[in-house]
């Protein structure tokens, strides 16, 4: 009498766990747009509808979207006041190579329309060169002047880092933090994935984000 061959277990074991990750993989590939739509959601956490306040603080980096969008909330009326952080300049910038961001974005509102007496550049700390920086120069500024509400203005991929920044730096001081994002140029959520730019941001904002709540929990 012949044995007929048995197959070892582990091969039948293999070929499940292949056929899972197989599936997996096509269940994923079938709701990439949702899955990468819901992770730049993620990082857009903004107040709707927003309110009035008594300043706007646009935040230095994106000087083609968030002074526009600063600019267009001052001429709606929702505050009577537009700030920013003197941003650090780089060893180009101070040879006059390239213009400092913060003048960029200073001008950009300038012509879009909001008054030279309605636009603070805060000058009074060294200038900035994070996000931290900047929440700590509004701090200052808040605590010699009385404030009971602020708009923060930056990019929506930024909204939710920003909002976790600027709320652990001002804890402790009475004033009402609204958050509201400036379009990015050429993607948001819908596409994201389809630009370097797009992923680089995204991917940045994540690590940074993931980073700092390690760091300052």
């Amino acid at each position: 009498m012949t044995d007929t061959p048995v197959k070892p277990r582990g091969f039948k074991k293999a070929g499940i766990i292949l056929l899972a990750i197989l599936l997996v993989c096509l269940l994923a590939y079938g709701l990439r747009v949702p899955i990468l739509t819901g992770l730049a959601n993620y990082l857009v956490n903004t107040d709707t509808p927003l309110q009035k306040a008594d300043l706007i603080f646009v935040l230095n980096g994106d000087y083609n979207t968030r002074p526009f969008t600063a600019s267009d909330l001052y001429k709606q009326g929702f505050a009577p006041l537009v700030a920013i952080a003197q941003a650090q300049s780089s060893p180009a910038q101070l040879l006059g190579l390239v213009d400092n961001p913060t003048d960029i974005a200073v001008e950009v509102m300038k012509l879009r329309g909001v008054p030279s007496d309605r636009l603070l550049v805060l000058k009074d700390i060294d200038p900035v060169t994070s996000t931290f920086d900047e929440a700590r120069a509004l701090r200052g500024y808040i605590e010699t002047h009385k404030l009971n509400s602020v708009i923060l203005v930056t990019s929506a991929f930024h909204t939710r880092r920003s909002r976790w920044i600027f709320e652990r730096e001002l804890a402790g001081v009475p004033v009402r933090l609204l958050v509201t994002a400036a379009p990015h140029s050429g993607f948001d959520a819908s596409n994201w994935w389809q630009s370097e730019e797009g992923l680089i941001f995204l991917n940045n904002e994540y690590i940074k984000l993931i980073f700092y709540k390690i760091k300052y929990r």
